[in-house]
């Protein structure tokens, strides 16, 4: 089957940053509306909340075993990562949220090599299995672009990295490269909402304009390489793993 993927990659990629902007610009405007009306705490009462739980010495702690937790419940992690930011502020949540996947990520991997190969074929889907064709080779490289483009859940994802050959040190690498622009999109999404809240439309809007910014440049650009290994995972022979799943379909 022949991989065709590149050519339409540009037109989903620019029509979600264009919903992305325009949802961002809407929420902005409603939160601006509503905090002018007294609909919603003052943006002191919330940087207070913020601030009170970002001092906690627990705070990472929790946030870590959520990510860990969440990763075999098949949680998304945008949604931990929103989360994350919407209770920590940007800044801090951006921090405790890298940490956290990076922490999961690790968890998920030693998982996969721990379970093996036979515990993994029953689980996961053709993608994800040749994906463990793949990575033993490019593991850096295809550790940070499954973060950014659709590729199966992460505890598959990451498990696909453990029974294959990767160095848990590329996959580790990869992996915070990887998440990068997932947290700066949310963090700058979640800065834009809290100026608005404060009154402070021009930043409010300026954060936006660099949330979807990250978005569509990341995107693509790990669209192109995501194309690049599909293709040179089609062209390659169908491994142990990838047969036997077959067999039990």
């Amino acid at each position: 089957m022949s991989e065709t993927i590149p050519s339409p990659s540009a037109r989903p990629a620019s029509r979600r940053a264009i919903l992305l902007g325009i949802s961002l610009l809407l929420m902005i405007g409603a939160v601006f509306a509503a905090g002018k009306a007294g609909l919603l705490p003052d943006a002191d009462t919330v940087t207070g909340w913020m601030e009170t739980l970002s001092e906690s010495p627990w705070g990472l702690v929790a946030v870590v075993a959520v990510f860990s937790l969440a990763a075999f419940a098949g949680i998304p992690q945008f949604a931990l990562i929103a989360a994350t930011i919407a209770v920590f502020g940007p800044w801090y949540g951006a921090g405790y949220a890298w940490i956290a996947n990076m922490v999961s990520g690790a968890l998920t991997f030693w998982v996969g090599r721990a379970a093996g190969e036979q515990a993994f074929r029953r689980y996961a889907g053709a993608s994800a299995q040749r994906l463990s064709r793949f990575v033993g080779r490019n593991a850096l490289v295809t550790s940070a672009v499954v973060r950014n483009v659709p590729a199966g859940p992460s505890l598959l994802v990451n498990m696909a990295f453990g029974v294959s050959s990767a160095k848990f040190r590329d996959f580790w690498i990869g992996l915070g490269i990887g998440i990068i622009p997932k947290i700066a999109l949310i963090a700058f999404a979640g800065r834009s909402l809290l100026a608005a809240l404060q009154g402070n439309l021009g930043i409010a809007v300026a954060a936006a304009v660099a949330a979807v910014a990250i978005y569509a440049g990341g995107f693509l650009y790990f669209r192109r390489r995501a194309a690049r290994t599909r293709q040179i995972i089609a062209g390659e022979a169908a491994s142990p793993v990838d047969s036997a799943a077959e067999a039990g379909d």
